[in-house]
């Protein structure tokens, strides 16, 4: 909230620019507190939460920022764009961490991870910032509360988070509980090379879901595409939790993250469409909670429930909620904002 807050009320190039110079010298110093192998364990958790403190700042100002660089012609492709190559940094990420670590230990990782944050702020540097209103000055309660306002008085954006956030929190538990997926119904070994390809065609699938949406489906309605894949979703998430054969989860595995991430695309390029620049910091802030916020909550309510019932108890009832989200209206069609 203090990040979309800033996002609407700061010169967003130095907003980004410091978060990024944040990250990378706390991850500079995470990368000296686990030289030797060993870290106390309320280290490491203070130096992420700090860590996270930068990227919740970055998150929803980037996502302000990427409408107005690439132009409102092209907003669906450039958030397509922005979705892929998220997702393929999901697959790259951790394959070369964990050659790095297996190399030369876990503190190189971090220091490659922090010097990665120059090249981000290169581009910033070099990138022309077109100029856009800022928020009006005022109370900072009024400030910090804007979102939540905006959001109340319009429809379409409040049913796309709380979508969203429904989502998350009921059928997205299945990606923190995949190695237990793996594990029990698969019969694949969580620290095995398998599994590894497993998860990476899972990010392949989601790349290609999320350039999908700018690309085939970029003249489809957005409620459209949403209410199709999450309904595609539904039936290949009851495949998945139905499978006891590691082989045909791997094409299963991609399909379902496929039409997963071209839901969260799709949706969000709904919700980027029908907010002006002046607000976008803010109610992009809500997005990232409804999205990001969610999936680490939902894992801590499915690992309680797993243990009480099975993950193939849980995997189903994400299926049976995403096909009652799948045929929602609520997101309805809605004329375009006026210029």
């Amino acid at each position: 909230i203090v990040g979309g807050t800033l996002a609407d009320s700061l010169d967003r190039r130095k907003l980004l620019l410091a978060t990024q110079v944040w990250q990378a010298a706390w991850t500079f110093v995470l990368a000296a507190a686990v030289t030797g192998g060993d870290v106390e364990e309320w280290l490491l958790v203070l130096l992420v939460f700090v860590i996270g403190l930068g990227q919740a700042i970055f998150a929803p100002t980037w996502s302000a920022v990427l409408p107005t660089l690439a132009g409102r012609e092209n907003l669906e492709a450039s958030i397509s764009l922005n979705s892929t190559q998220m997702n393929a940094s999901r697959v790259v990420g951790p394959a070369l961490g964990g050659v790095l670590w297996v190399a030369f230990g876990a503190s190189a990782v971090f220091v490659v991870n922090g010097l990665s944050y120059v090249f981000v702020v290169g581009a910033l540097l070099v990138a022309r910032f077109p100029d856009v209103p800022r928020a009006a000055a005022g109370a900072v309660w009024s400030r910090l509360t804007a979102g939540f306002r905006l959001v109340g008085e319009r429809p379409l954006i409040r049913n796309s988070l709380l979508l969203m956030s429904l989502f998350a929190l009921f059928c997205l538990p299945f990606i923190g509980q995949m190695p237990t997926l793996a594990e029990l119904n698969l019969g694949i070994d969580a620290k095995s090379t398998g599994y590894g390809v497993l998860y990476a065609t899972f990010g392949s699938g989601a790349g290609g879901g999320a350039l999908l949406v700018g690309t085939v489906l970029r003249p489809v309605p957005k409620p459209l595409v949403v209410r199709g894949t999450l309904t595609a979703f539904a039936v290949l998430l009851g495949v998945l939790a139905a499978l006891r054969s590691p082989l045909p989860a791997y094409p299963v595995m991609f399909l379902v993250g496929l039409v997963y991430f071209a839901t969260t695309t799709a949706l969000l390029t709904h919700v980027q469409t029908h907010i002006e620049d002046e607000v976008r910091g803010r109610v992009m802030a809500l997005w990232t909670m409804s999205f990001g916020g969610m999936v680490p909550i939902s894992n801590l309510l499915a690992g309680p429930l797993i243990e009480r019932t099975s993950v193939t108890t849980v995997v189903a009832l994400g299926a049976v909620v995403a096909l009652a989200l799948g045929w929602t209206r609520a997101l309805g069609p809605a004329p375009a904002p006026s210029d």
